[in-house]
């Protein structure tokens, strides 16, 4: 009996924890720090980014102090329901096995994923397109295990082999290596990829699809209405200016000819 009740008492205490961080006057918010242009640290360590500022401006919306927290990804949703973190604000695409753990916000950006493809691979099967790609059988497709791409690769892949690995370093030493195909990634990662192995990769922008990105929440948080109202104003508030202001020569750099709105294809549309 004691120990029921020491279990019960535990468990309300964590339950207090974590329901009284939406109260807070600080907003924790969990990313993970080696995605550049969205989530890094500048040359002093400090973190930087299109999320970054994002969750800045998100904070002042709220009249909340932002304090960024570097999780890495796969553990960014066990960290936030167990009260480390009040938000995900770290390109994490909406899905429906997510949502099981998590509440979303209304999607901020449509990231269009393209395929980081061996360069041999490439050659020897004369690949110009997207389509070309997607013809060929048992082409070999790598990702991190967290990451929502492979299930794209699943849908649109001519009989895909599918291998998983623990992080992206791993995932593009598959395909630099060719003991994989593909790596099929969001434009900005997939291009700074390919800037950096130019003579082993090459990369075809044409996206494979759009993938939405949100907030994500502990189940039942007061933070997601508020979150959704945010993000219906991003356009009109003037914080999606800021973000070009501020990072659209960053995007250019990584993806010539680029700005912050082709992470905005079917939403500003769907704003208006």
């Amino acid at each position: 009996m004691k120990k029921i009740l020491m279990l019960f008492v535990a468990m309300l205490a964590i339950g207090l924890l974590v329901g009284c961080s939406d109260d807070s006057n600080v907003l924790k918010v969990g990313m993970d720090l080696t995605y550049p242009p969205h989530e890094t640290v500048d040359s002093d360590g400090n973190p930087t980014g299109i999320s970054v500022t994002l969750a800045e401006e998100f904070g002042k919306y709220l009249g909340k102090e932002v304090q960024i927290v570097d999780v890495p990804f796969g553990s960014l949703i066990t960290e936030l329901n167990i009260g480390t973190i009040d938000v995900i604000i770290g390109s994490m695409t909406i899905t429906e096995d997510r949502a099981l753990s998590v509440d979303f916000s209304n999607k901020y950006f449509n990231f269009p994923l393209v395929t980081l493809v061996n360069k041999t691979f490439y050659d020897d099967n004369n690949i110009e397109t997207k389509e070309d790609l997607l013809a060929i059988e048992n082409v070999r497709f790598v990702a991190p295990k967290t990451f929502a791409t492979l299930d794209v690769a699943r849908e649109l892949a001519n009989n895909p082999v599918i291998r998983e690995v623990n992080d992206v370093t791993a995932a593009v030493l598959e395909v630099v290596t060719g003991a994989s195909d593909v790596f099929l990634m969001s434009v900005g990662n997939a291009a700074g990829q390919h800037l950096a192995n130019p003579d082993t990769t090459e990369i075809l922008m044409d996206p494979l699809s759009l993938s939405p990105i949100g907030m994500a929440f502990r189940k039942g948080s007061n933070l997601v209405a508020e979150a959704n109202i945010f993000i219906a104003g991003l356009e009109t508030n003037g914080v999606y200016d800021i973000l070009r202001n501020k990072y659209n020569s960053v995007i250019d750099s990584n993806i010539p000819g680029a700005t912050l709105d082709i992470y905005l294809q079917g939403i500003i549309d769907e704003e208006e």
